[in-house]
């Protein structure tokens, strides 16, 4: 494996000769606490003791821990996609043996880093506004990079069910690494890494020839990168509707007794009115939602809708 540590701290990377050298010694010393102990586990006072400086340099550079971690990931991510491309670059094998590479590679890394890699998305800052930035960034570097992987490896060919795949592939990816790093009995990278190859050829192969044209879009894609940013909560909103509209139009053709209809539509109306209102009361739409859910012809409707109007 690289040595991570060297890139990361020797100032290899862009960005660092702009860096005073405190600042680098701060987001060294941070990451290093954090990939340790863990985020909630570090004080800044740990991280200050750990640099020989005042806790208040800290907060000259970052205002918060939040703004610390947030320094720390970008790094961290940036350090990963300069040594994947390294690596790229010196491949000498065929397109699905770098592909096995690369997945070997973020599987290394990223247990090494599990603290800050892995564990980013889980920690309390979801609504801290550089954190949300950040995530969007990061997601929409690593879809592209998948993106390209796997029409370098799979051709034109997977252009039809292109955006599917792309959520396939991440999701294996993002699940075998943690059954990688949490199961008692360790499984081989290695292999793991072959195995996810192998199950995607068959995948393409089954797609390919049944013709399918996948039922995920470049909007899904974009929906996903500004998930927690301010177009993702317009766009929240304007699917919100469209769902709520899809309830009120299946309502009209429903075929049940007219007596029955014109209650799920009194419902309909106090869910309506509900969303109207400036903070709308969570618990009202569930219990207005599992109601209207009784009844089949509405259930997937109103299931999705309630999952656009819950999400956080």
């Amino acid at each position: 494996m690289f040595n991570i540590l060297y890139y990361m701290f020797k100032g290899v990377k862009r960005g660092y000769a702009r860096m005073s050298a405190t600042k680098q010694d701060i987001i060294r010393s941070a990451s290093k606490m954090f990939n340790e102990k863990g985020f909630l586990a570090t004080s800044i006072q740990e991280i200050a003791q750990d640099c020989s400086i005042a806790k208040g340099s800290v907060y000259k550079y970052f205002p918060s821990k939040e703004d610390l971690l947030c320094a720390v990931f970008d790094e961290c991510q940036t350090v990963y996609f300069d040594q994947a491309e390294r690596l790229k670059k010196t491949e000498i094998g065929t397109p699905k043996e770098s592909l096995v590479n690369q997945i070997v590679f973020r599987f290394q890394y990223f247990i090494e880093y599990r603290h800050i890699m892995v564990n980013f998305i889980d920690l309390p800052i979801t609504q801290y506004e550089t954190f949300r930035s950040l995530r969007s960034h990061v997601r929409a570097r690593m879809m592209d990079w998948h993106r390209s992987w796997l029409l370098e490896v799979y051709s034109e060919r997977i252009e039809p069910f292109l955006w599917d795949l792309i959520f396939i592939y991440r999701a294996i990816i993002k699940d075998y690494l943690q059954r990688i790093i949490n199961e008692v009995k360790s499984l081989s990278i290695e292999d793991t890494a072959w195995f996810i190859v192998d199950k995607l050829d068959a995948l393409v192969e089954h797609m390919t020839r049944s013709g399918s044209k996948g039922l995920l879009g470049r909007s899904a894609y974009d929906k996903f990168i500004l998930s927690g940013s301010d177009d993702w909560n317009n766009e929240k909103e304007r699917l919100a509707e469209e769902m709520f509209s899809r309830v009120v139009a299946l309502l009209e053709t429903w075929p049940g007794g007219t007596a029955r209809r014109k209650e799920l539509q009194e419902i309909v109306q106090l869910l309506g009115a509900e969303m109207t209102q400036a903070q709308p009361r969570k618990s009202l739409i569930q219990a207005l939602c599992a109601y209207l859910e009784q009844e089949q012809e509405l259930r997937s409707s109103v299931i999705q809708f309630k999952q656009i109007v819950l999400e956080e």
